[in-house]
């Protein structure tokens, strides 16, 4: 281990800043980034395929990003009050997001399903969330409500919490359904539905995509039930389509969470959501028992919010989407070739600029048959990919610097990685 790493194990647990590590013999500190490349502190180039767990989907370092942010920092102050950069990128958020008339900043992914939960509990004036199994949801204690679990499986809909800390009585408040099973959530829906507040799901979970209908039951099951309907867009938004996974699939939820790629690398998350329950979140508004807190210190930060507009900007320009269509179908055809010619059960699920590689030859539709392979040798799969110059965690965040040479040679250096681990 190089002294840097040795630093990091003496001043932080597992000398990790997440709840993610490379294996020791992979291990890395990252030095710089620029394009689709990361360079360690040792000064060795990966094509990157993780993007900062997803915000970087314009690339590293993009000069358009940078220029704006240049400016920005000569003033790199909190202000706590209202900045025109956050105000600017409300106004863009409002104007891209289907369900949006309103939104309310937060910091992390996991403010903005904390805060879409409470505004869900207090509009409705239920307290119970239904949730899907292996669904990530972020880090609050209602997230980490079966987000995932190892067997035996309980039975649906009892949670399980994923981490110590959390309070036992939200095993009863969160109710968990397999993704993909409408069968399912409408039995759960049918038991418990006069205290289900919120319905809140990844619209694709992870990279398995919904089946046909699905959402749509999803839509009709809440209008039917006075249950409120929240996507998860902290890793669909700007990412699937401009419009997110809203606009993909053509389903339009009560309220959506937005992270990762509207603050282009800071610090920033989002509700975005229909009027009349974005007003209870009103810091103006009367004495109200309905009344929400939401926000933080730094949310509509305006350095964050200068980086944010200047992605979305360069997302929004023509053939953005289908370039980044084109490089996940890229990477997702060539896995599929090498783990047929291997004669390995693998496949490169998921669609858009998102994929997983999953050890099995089974249709991968909810997160039982997403584990339903060999984990162990997954995770060597993955390492070995490391080792070979491909950043990875198992998911592939494509960027949209990536170059069809560089899928080429993360293709090949998967074919390199498979022959070495099986």
């Amino acid at each position: 281990m190089n002294e840097i790493l040795a630093r990091a194990r003496r001043a932080m647990p597992g000398g990790a800043f997440t709840t993610y590590v490379l294996d020791e013999e992979v291990d890395f500190v990252v030095r710089n980034g620029k394009g689709s490349k990361v360079y360690s502190t040792e000064g060795v180039e990966y094509i990157d395929c993780v993007n900062g767990s997803g915000p970087m989907l314009i690339g590293h370092a993009h000069p358009e990003v940078v220029e704006a942010l240049k400016e920005a920092v000569e003033c790199p102050s909190n202000y706590y009050l209202l900045n025109e950069k956050g105000i600017e990128l409300a106004e863009m958020l409002v104007h891209s997001i289907p369900c949006a008339e309103q939104i309310k900043y937060g910091v992390t992914g996991s403010d903005a399903t904390l805060y879409a939960m409470r505004l869900a509990r207090a509009f409705t004036g239920r307290s119970k969330i239904l949730k899907f199994e292996g669904g990530f949801l972020g880090g609050n204690d209602y997230a980490l409500m079966s987000m995932s679990p190892s067997g035996p499986f309980p039975d649906f809909p009892r949670s399980r919490p994923d981490s110590a800390g959390i309070p036992k009585v939200l095993e009863d408040e969160v109710l968990i359904a397999p993704y993909n099973d409408l069968e399912a959530v409408n039995e759960i829906v049918a038991a418990a539905g006069g205290e289900i507040a919120a319905i809140i799901v990844e619209a694709q979970q992870r990279c398995i995509d919904p089946r046909p209908g699905f959402l749509e039951g999803l839509r009709s099951l809440c209008d039917r039930s006075g249950i409120l309907l929240i996507f998860d867009e902290v890793v669909t938004g700007y990412r699937l389509a401009w419009g997110g996974a809203q606009e993909r699939y053509r389903v339009t939820p009560d309220l959506a969470t937005y992270g990762k790629v509207i603050g282009g690398g800071l610090p920033l998350s989002a509700v975005a959501g229909r009027e009349e329950i974005l007003r209870l979140a009103n810091p103006r508004s009367a004495a109200d028992p309905r009344k929400c807190f939401t926000g933080s210190t730094t949310c509509g930060n305006h350095v964050a919010a200068v980086a944010g507009i200047a992605t979305l900007k360069v997302l929004s320009q023509p053939g953005t989407y289908a370039r980044l269509n084109e490089i996940g179908d890229r990477f997702r055809a060539g896995a599929g070739e090498i783990f047929q010619r291997h004669g390995i059960a693998g496949q490169a699920i998921g669609s858009g600029p998102l994929s997983q590689i999953v050890l099995t030859d089974a249709p991968v539709t909810d997160y039982r048959s997403s584990v339903s392979g060999d984990l162990r040798l997954q995770r060597k799969l993955t390492m070995a990919l490391v080792s070979r110059g491909v950043l990875t965690h198992g998911k592939f965040y494509f960027s949209l610097a990536l170059s069809n040479d560089d899928i080429d040679r993360v293709l090949s250096a998967l074919d390199d990685a498979v022959s070495s681990v099986f």
